[in-house]
């Protein structure tokens, strides 16, 4: 992989001042000619199962939807129970810098037939619409009895 000063210097970061800085990310597993401030492991910076579900559409907070949502994430309900129990801290939602510059939505929802509780869907705005969130979610896990969306007032769950 050859990266060139031009491709990083694409920032215009001569133009910076201490108002406006630029940060600069390179994901690489090769030592580059670059001066840098910080060298990150990646295990510190990967993305958790709640990114992942995002960057592929539409993250849940239920371990059941997210398998079907996501199979080739989850092995099975039981896997992903698990994942979520480790990734999202005891099954509370991580908003830890999700998508940077990206506008999170959500919506409650609940699925059909009786003693069905409210879910949560989430989705990153300049990557999929509410209309294609709710599609997605309904496509891969049947007919919706609810969709709620929030609004910023709301505050996130």
């Amino acid at each position: 992989m050859a990266v060139s000063d031009d491709a990083v210097g694409r920032g215009r970061g001569v133009n910076r001042t201490a108002a406006t800085p630029l940060d600069v990310h390179i994901l690489a597993d090769v030592a580059l000619p670059l001066v840098h401030d910080t060298v990150t492991a990646w295990e510190l910076v990967a993305p958790d199962v709640f990114q992942k579900m995002l960057l592929a559409g539409v993250a849940v907070d239920s371990p059941a939807d997210a398998m079907a949502l996501h199979p080739a994430m989850f092995v099975n309900v039981e896997q992903a129970k698990k994942q979520f129990q480790r990734g999202l801290f005891k099954g509370q939602t991580s908003y830890k810098d999700p998508i940077r510059e990206m506008s999170l939505k959500s919506a409650a929802y609940r699925r059909s037939g009786r003693g069905r509780g409210w879910q949560q869907a989430w989705w990153l705005d300049a990557l999929v619409s509410e209309d294609q969130a709710r599609r997605v979610v309904e496509t891969s896990i049947g007919p919706l009895a609810g969709w709620r969306p929030r609004t910023p007032q709301d505050g996130l769950p």
